[in-house]
């Protein structure tokens, strides 16, 4: 942050099954305060949709801060900005997406099969579908090997939410759409996509977006941008600082 300018705080929301801090090394660059949010069992035995998941974080969050969401937690970041409660001075999105499931309108999500089937093995066997999806967030990156040593030590860790919480907040991901909030969002948003995300693929030609919002490609990464690719997100949220007129943007 520039002198004389003072650091915003930095709310992370996680996505669907995973750690915040998974974007640690992302994050780590942040100069002022950060505030990494899980949706685990804590959270989510308080919540029952994901607009209760917002409506907690604005209560326990409500003085002015950067909002940055990974995958489900883009979802939670965008519906607190749409609030324009002030909560939210900037809105970043990760691998995010307005709606995760794929139909006649939206060919840019996962196919309806395909999420009934992971949502079907995640009843019957989660560890193990739990484990499947967090290797296919790195399936595909331009270092893939590279990627597959960093995501090591999380895969011991195992996941924070129990079985209950995993099914109910995947459903949100079956159900949730938000293209109209992201079509017409007024919060200055920047969202960042992977070049090789087989889970949320580009929708960016497809959706307009109003003027006050960015789209970054980051070159050679997957679902995660945590790992390898956790550099060169900084550095998008970098340019889209510097190219905001706000007195707190220059980092």
């Amino acid at each position: 942050m520039s002198s004389g300018k003072v650091c915003p705080r930095l709310v992370v929301v996680a996505g669907w099954g995973v750690r915040a801090e998974m974007l640690s090394e992302l994050y780590g660059n942040w100069p002022g305060e950060v505030v990494p949010v899980s949706l685990d069992d804590e959270l989510l035995a308080r919540c029952d949709s994901l607009s209760e998941v917002t409506d907690e974080l604005l209560s326990l969050y409500p003085e002015p801060s950067v909002w940055m969401g990974w995958s489900l937690g883009s979802q939670v970041v965008m519906e607190a900005a749409a609030r324009e409660t002030g909560s939210v001075s900037c809105a970043i999105t990760l691998g995010g997406f307005p709606k995760f499931v794929a139909d006649e309108s939206w060919p840019h999500g996962m196919p309806a099969g395909d999420f009934r089937a992971f949502a079907l093995g995640i009843r019957r066997d989660p560890q193990r579908y739990w484990l499947h999806f967090l290797l296919l967030m790195i399936n595909g990156a331009a270092h893939e090997k590279g990627e597959r040593q960093r995501l090591k030590p999380w895969l011991e860790k195992g996941t924070l939410v129990s079985h209950e919480h995993l099914c109910k907040s995947l459903a949100w991901l079956e159900t949730g759409d938000q293209r109209a909030l992201w079509h017409s969002i007024a919060t200055p948003a920047l969202h960042i996509m992977g070049e090789k995300d087989i889970v949320v693929r580009s929708w960016a030609n497809d959706l307009p977006v109003p003027s006050s919002s960015s789209h970054a490609m980051v070159s050679g990464m997957a679902h995660w941008p945590g790992g390898c690719s956790a550099s060169d997100c900084w550095g998008a949220m970098q340019a889209f600082f510097a190219s905001q007129r706000g007195p707190s943007w220059a980092l």
